[in-house]
């Protein structure tokens, strides 16, 4: 990583920006579609899961099941999907308490200077200079703008305070 000289005065972080009625939407729209997601995907996994099962074990063995055999794996089917359901809507949960707090508190506009770039497997954040001393924010963002900004550019970016995800990044 580039050493690059910071000048404090440059950095200007404006707090508890309403969000607009188009963001908000957008919002609860994202929160409906995860849902939906998760149990589908859950659904057909269970399903795989059970085609699987079912060509591996021999038709001997099949034929000599009685019905409380099939009830006891509908049962257990049953629980697996409820326990993968409730680990994802925990998860989409504490995603929405995010949200919530967002769309109370509203967006923050952060004019800064990027100090570090990274990637993980599902995102790409860019780290920029906070208002205070050795203070970083570590933002999400899309991925054409963390090609566009390199280390040292000056920017505007508009960003939700929990969530830590970009908005809007415009150059200074």
């Amino acid at each position: 990583m580039e050493n690059h000289q910071i000048d404090s005065s440059q950095i200007y972080l404006q707090e508890n920006i309403p969000l607009s009625e188009e963001e908000i939407k957008e919002m609860e729209q994202g929160h409906q579609v995860i849902i939906r997601v998760v149990a589908i995907t859950i659904v057909v996994s269970m399903a795989i899961m059970g085609l699987i099962g079912a060509f591996a074990v021999k038709r001997e063995t099949l034929q000599e099941l009685g019905y409380e055999d099939y009830f006891a794996f509908l049962c257990i089917g049953v629980l697996f999907f409820g326990f993968c359901y409730f680990f994802a809507w925990l998860c989409a949960q504490y995603f929405r308490y995010n949200w919530k707090k967002d769309k109370l508190n509203g967006k923050n506009k952060l004019t800064s200077i990027v100090i570090h770039r990274d990637k993980t497997e599902h995102a790409q954040y860019l780290t920029f200079s906070g208002p205070l001393k050795n203070e970083k924010i570590r933002i999400e963002v899309k991925p054409g703008d963390y090609y566009r900004y390199k280390i040292g550019s000056k920017v505007i970016v508009t960003y939700l305070k929990f969530t830590k995800k970009a908005l809007e990044i415009t150059d200074f």
